[in-house]
């Protein structure tokens, strides 16, 4: 029993270091350069070992996109813990997706490459469809506490076209907009975007 722990536990260390080195190589590299060769160099492992532990590459690109896609969704509810209004939850979910040492060329170059290859994969479609059920979810429930249902959904949905189209104008060499900007300029159209939404009916007071 004790020796399959010590087993357990080593085969669970090494493929956290792998999913690790992986995702490090996925950000340098993107997901075309992603081999079993640079992730085990990385690892400081062996190819055979790799193989071991992950009996194809798809196996091992689903465990990485896994934790790209967790790690935003914890930066955004670890947020989403702090806010203190529905207003702040929406900016919650916005900074959630623009940590400023991740916003970064290559970063959101090796992102793209995902996307490009998320409708070719069932298991990268399942977790990007995932994150952007998650991401709605959390908008609409915020928003629709702040005016009417159809005009949250509206905004919702702007809001998350706006942070895909930042990640994929980061991509370019040529952008200059840090995390900071974008998610200043998605602010203020969500200020001027409560600013011209119906407000909420009043509450009743309970009289017939």
């Amino acid at each position: 029993m004790a020796n399959r722990i010590v087993r357990t536990s080593i085969e669970t260390i090494r493929r956290r270091d792998l999913v690790e080195a992986a995702y490090l190589t996925f950000l340098e590299h993107g997901m075309q350069g992603m081999t079993m060769a640079r992730i085990g160099e990385r690892a400081g492992m062996s190819h055979g070992i790799v193989n071991y532990y992950f009996r194809s590459k798809d196996e091992l690109l689903a465990a990485v996109m896994r934790k790209s896609v967790f790690s935003v969704m914890a930066e955004t509810l670890r947020r989403l813990r702090a806010a203190a209004s529905p207003r702040e939850r929406v900016s919650a979910v916005i900074a959630g997706h623009f940590p400023a040492d991740i916003f970064t060329l290559d970063i959101a170059r090796a992102w793209l490459s995902y996307y490009a290859l998320a409708g070719q994969h069932p298991e990268f479609g399942r977790l990007q469809r995932a994150a952007d059920g998650r991401r709605a979810s959390n908008l609409h429930h915020a928003l629709k506490q702040l005016t009417g249902n159809a005009e949250a959904r509206v905004i919702a949905l702007s809001i998350a076209i706006m942070i895909d189209g930042a990640w994929l104008r980061r991509a370019r060499s040529n952008d200059t907009m840090d995390a900071d900007g974008v998610i200043g300029h998605i602010e203020a159209y969500v200020d001027d975007s409560m600013k011209l939404a119906p407000p909420l009916p009043a509450a009743g007071n309970g009289r017939c």
